[in-house]
């Protein structure tokens, strides 16, 4: 597996990036904090996303802006694997999507 660590600049700011390579499931794994990303894309779609990420950089800090509030809660390490499959397998790209939405459609 071949690891690629690299920055981008938006607005004068340094975000860092890594790309993970996977050769047997022609999948690459993106982490980029100031993007809150952290999962696996098609190889192809790559390029088209290291485009995208100072736009996707933006709106994650203008949403972060809008969200400040924090709801915590307890939960064993059992129920929090199944809380991230259920959002994985519904699609939602993150646990506090995914419960916001169970949550708020009642």
């Amino acid at each position: 597996m071949k690891k690629i660590k690299n920055t981008i600049s938006v607005n004068g700011k340094k975000y860092e990036y890594t790309l993970k390579e996977n050769k047997k499931n022609n999948l690459v794994y993106v982490e980029c904090d100031g993007a809150k990303i952290a999962q696996d894309f098609l190889k192809e779609d790559i390029a088209n996303l290291i485009l995208n990420l100072p736009n996707l950089i933006l709106a994650e800090k203008e949403y972060s802006k809008k969200t400040s509030e924090v709801i915590q809660f307890r939960v064993t390490p059992k129920t929090k694997r199944d809380i991230e499959k259920k959002a994985l397998k519904e699609g939602f790209d993150s646990v506090s999507s995914y419960i916001r939405k169970q949550i708020l459609s009642f």
